[in-house]
């Protein structure tokens, strides 16, 4: 394969500061939303003002931008959906998603023009349905994450759309997705983007005759996530979906972190480069994996059918093995002083360690004593989290880094 014919890495733009990070960090394509009409309404999301920077600083980067209009539409929505695309319209996206049919009627009935995506909400899982959607105008399809290899092939056969496939992050024990749980359990309507994460709650079974009295289903006594999916994740067989003709590979993580979205586009934009340039992927596969590692996630799995072998359940904790610290904003006086935006306390002594954007087929990076924090001309012990310090290094870091510190700790909750 061509390496101009490589598959896009798509990744999450959850904020402005998270989706210019995916960007530096290797996305070819970055999906977001503003703030109604798209299925994630907790993670932050862009205002007009930020739609806007970010149109601007992908196109000068030559990173295409896919805007949001992924909720589904009760009849009390359509006015709003409306006003919303009105609003949006004049903007440079390079396409639109949708996951409503409503919604894409709506966009043609604004004359809308710009191309459009299907979410994998709508669950295409044949060529009848990917042939549907072509011919409704839909230029790409995000396929139901339960297809198949063997499906997909086939798709890929009976169709001129581009397909898209989720290679990476959370998957929901509802189909493809949609759930109603969180709207029973909470009130919030996940199809409508306010999840409330029913399906990652603590849950106990209680025999009917019994009340009160707690069986436990796994090793802890708060409860099991019984309902809570493994993570995607599909680097070990990428060269498979590659060669099935996949166009585009999606990263999940609206709502998680900035070293999340950079880590993961990284590791993914250079596996589809070694694979289409017919590099030697196996010996790459273990740093890659080694990285991936180092993300707050739950226990990976490629095979959404069968995650737990033969329904032998084993609990899904959140496993994290890195903190992220923190993003540089830019050198000071010289290479080794950094302005850095904090997530996480650090403290003058500590070692901690950078990671950088894609450069050849290796993860780069290094470790780096911090010997001076300051704040305002003022030395300080710690830095404190959400605020800029000018950091001062033992050794020269590069001025586009990311940083965090390696831990060997498990969470049940958490963002990074």
């Amino acid at each position: 394969m061509s390496a101009s014919l490589r598959p896009a890495i798509v990744s999450p733009g959850g904020t402005l500061e998270k989706l210019e990070a995916a960007v530096r960090f290797g996305a070819d394509e970055v999906y977001f939303g503003g703030k109604t009409h798209n299925l994630r309404s907790q993670s932050g999301n862009l205002s007009l003002e930020e739609i806007d920077r970010a149109c601007a600083f992908c196109r000068e980067r030559g990173v295409k931008t896919i805007f949001l209009l992924n909720s589904f539409l009760h009849e009390k929505d359509i006015d709003g959906a409306r006003a919303c695309i009105d609003e949006v319209r004049s903007f440079p996206f390079d396409a639109y998603m949708v996951s409503d049919p409503g919604m894409l009627v709506l966009l043609r009935e604004c004359g809308v023009e710009t191309p459009v995506h299907l979410s994998t909400q709508m669950s295409t899982l044949n060529r009848l349905a990917a042939r549907f959607w072509e011919r409704q105008g839909v230029s790409r399809i995000v396929l139901a994450r339960e297809v198949t290899l063997e499906e997909i092939r086939s798709i890929r056969e009976h169709t001129e759309a581009e397909l898209e496939v989720f290679v990476h992050g959370a998957l929901c024990v509802s189909y493809s997705g949609r759930c109603l749980l969180s709207r029973f359990l909470s009130g919030r309507d996940a199809n409508a983007g306010s999840c409330a994460h029913p399906c990652r709650w603590r849950y106990a079974l209680v025999e009917e005759k019994r009340p009160g009295h707690h069986l436990e289903i796994i090793e802890h006594a708060r409860g099991t996530e019984i309902l809570s999916s493994k993570d995607l994740c599909l680097i070990e067989r990428l060269p498979e979906y590659i060669k099935a003709g996949v166009d585009a590979f999606k990263i999940e993580g609206r709502m998680k972190s900035l070293y999340y979205a950079a880590n993961v586009t990284r590791v993914y934009r250079q596996a589809v480069e070694v694979a289409a340039s017919g590099g030697d992927y196996g010996a790459h596969l273990p740093r890659w994996m080694e990285e991936l590692e180092l993300l707050s996630h739950r226990p990976y799995t490629a095979d959404l059918w069968n995650e737990f072998e033969g329904m032998k359940f084993e609990g899904v904790p959140y496993i994290r093995s890195a903190l992220f610290l923190g993003y540089s904003l830019g050198q000071g006086r010289d290479g080794t002083e950094v302005r850095v935006k904090t997530h996480n306390p650090v403290r003058t002594g500590e070692t901690i360690e950078a990671i950088y954007p894609p450069d050849g087929n290796a993860p780069g990076g290094g470790f780096f004593r911090v010997l001076e924090i300051n704040e305002d001309e003022k030395s300080v012990a710690m830095a404190q989290p959400g605020r800029v310090y000018l950091f001062k290094l033992d050794k020269a870091v590069r001025p586009d880094a990311v940083f965090r510190k390696r831990a060997d700790i498990e969470m049940e909750r958490d963002e990074c």
